[in-house]
């Protein structure tokens, strides 16, 4: 099986519920899925289901200082994260199978490092379970958890008439810049079989000059998200192309799921202002770059321990370039 690319982030709000309780967010996961069951239960269709068990969830995520909107929000990624994969995962899975996917799922769209709890962890096993005991098969939950094909959400490639172009059930069939493996060492490896690319991965077919991949997912202005995960060498990502002072465009996610995807979330991190050059290691290149230019020698190379001079006794040590500058020097 594979999963789309790239995983959709998660709200801050979820992130901080689950760091605060993961105990009493795993308790809110269960809730949520004894509602499905009862309304599966009751003759409801997976639709149904589904709201059921956003109604139940919504005001304990409340509680537990969770918007609506980020709620809402963590509802879109999920739908479309696990949808996707189960989308692309074998017809025949199990409850086991099914919650190895929604744990590599959730697990794909944190922050590199960042793990989810484990009774977290757990939860997302037990709502595959769950699923299946409710005689929901992977490719209908999938189908109920994205939006349908075309739609801004849905997570998957689509032709320029707006249909899938990767039938349930056939990873291979999904080209290799809209789709990524399973952890290897996740959920779904320790499931094996079918669950994993066979060795040496699919023989995906490239992009059809007329597919579309679906825009980067559109969240409430005053819902914080998480960095995207690192994607892996070569890896672009989409949104980079865009103009930065265009609207982005309309994600709609109800589709069917409008609640499970409500039920889950990751932790996430601030990556950080990117590294800036250091000056004085700037100073000594242009020092030996003059030497060099006026017939000197080299200076020796710098000894491990930290002094620049070691190599050679007589070597001049290079000017002191004074304190680095202020990068908010004339910013107001």
């Amino acid at each position: 099986m594979m999963f789309p690319m790239p995983m959709p982030q998660m709200p801050q709000e979820i992130i901080d519920a689950v760091a605060a309780n993961p105990e009493g967010f795993a308790d809110a996961m269960a809730t949520g899925m004894e509602a499905f069951q009862g309304a599966m239960e009751g003759g409801g269709d997976m639709g149904a289901a589904f709201e059921a068990m956003g109604d139940v969830m919504g005001p304990i995520m409340q509680d537990m200082g969770v918007s609506p909107e980020a709620f809402d929000a963590a509802g879109d990624c999920v739908g479309a994260a696990v949808g996707g994969g189960m989308h692309m995962g074998p017809a025949d899975m199990g409850g086991p199978e099914m919650g190895a996917c929604i744990q590599d799922a959730v697990d794909l769209m944190l922050p590199e490092g960042v793990d989810m709890p484990a009774p977290v962890m757990d939860a997302c096993m037990d709502m595959g379970q769950g699923m299946a005991d409710a005689g929901c098969m992977p490719h209908d939950v999938a189908g109920e958890m994205m939006p349908p094909p075309g739609d801004p959400g849905y997570p998957m490639p689509c032709d320029a008439n707006g249909d899938c172009i990767v039938p349930p059930g056939d990873p291979g069939a999904c080209p290799p810049d809209a789709c990524q493996p399973p952890p290897m060492d996740g959920a779904c490896a320790d499931m094996g079989g079918g669950m994993m690319p066979p060795e040496g991965g699919y023989d995906h077919p490239p992009m059809p000059p007329d597919c579309g991949m679906p825009p980067p997912m559109d969240y409430p202005a005053d819902v914080a998200m998480a960095p995207p995960a690192d994607m892996g060498e070569g890896y672009i990502d989409p949104a980079a192309n865009m103009d930065p002072g265009a609207a982005p465009p309309p994600a709609d996610m109800d589709g069917g799921m409008g609640a499970l995807g409500d039920a889950l979330g990751g932790p996430i991190g601030d990556p950080g202002p990117e590294p800036m050059v250091d000056a004085a290691d700037a100073a000594i290149g242009a020092a030996m770059d003059g030497a060099m230019d006026q017939g000197g020698a080299p200076a020796a190379p710098a000894d491990p321990a930290g002094d620049p001079g070691a190599g050679d006794p007589g070597a001049a040590m290079p000017e002191d370039p004074g304190p680095e500058p202020d990068p908010s020097a004339g910013m107001g």
